[in-house]
């Protein structure tokens, strides 16, 4: 029995998100990942606006748990893994992650209907 794909749900209005999704899709050549943009979901909840999500199999994750777990959909990453476990385990892959996150840039390209001024919202504001 083959094993599901997993969803992966980025930030399309985070460059760093789209980018890594861009390098992510060319190193699945076994096609075990789909990607959508948590922002064309008609209703998607908060939490996807402050960390990546991943679904695989039904199971939910996210942040850097949600990389570790696309990692391993990914060959070419299998040399990371250790060390991405000991990052985890060491709290510091959260703790980066959590970083990253919260000082992303978000830039809604091409996302604004005609005729609309596109806002940018900012926490830190």
């Amino acid at each position: 029995m083959e094993a599901e794909v997993m969803i992966v749900y980025y930030d399309s209005y985070c460059k760093m998100c789209t980018a890594s999704s861009t390098i992510w899709r060319k190193l699945d050549w076994r096609k075990k990942l789909s990607f959508e943009s948590f922002r064309l979901l008609q209703d998607y909840p908060k939490e996807m606006e402050k960390s990546l999500h991943v679904n695989h199999e039904g199971h939910w994750y996210n942040g850097y748990t949600a990389i570790i777990q696309i990692a391993k959909m990914l060959p070419l990453l299998w040399i990371i893994l250790p060390f991405l476990y000991l990052f985890k385990w060491l709290g510091l892959g959260d703790f980066i992650y959590e970083k990253i996150a919260k000082n992303r840039k978000l830039v809604p390209v091409n996302q604004c209907k005609d005729g609309e001024a596109c806002i940018i919202s900012s926490d830190k504001e």
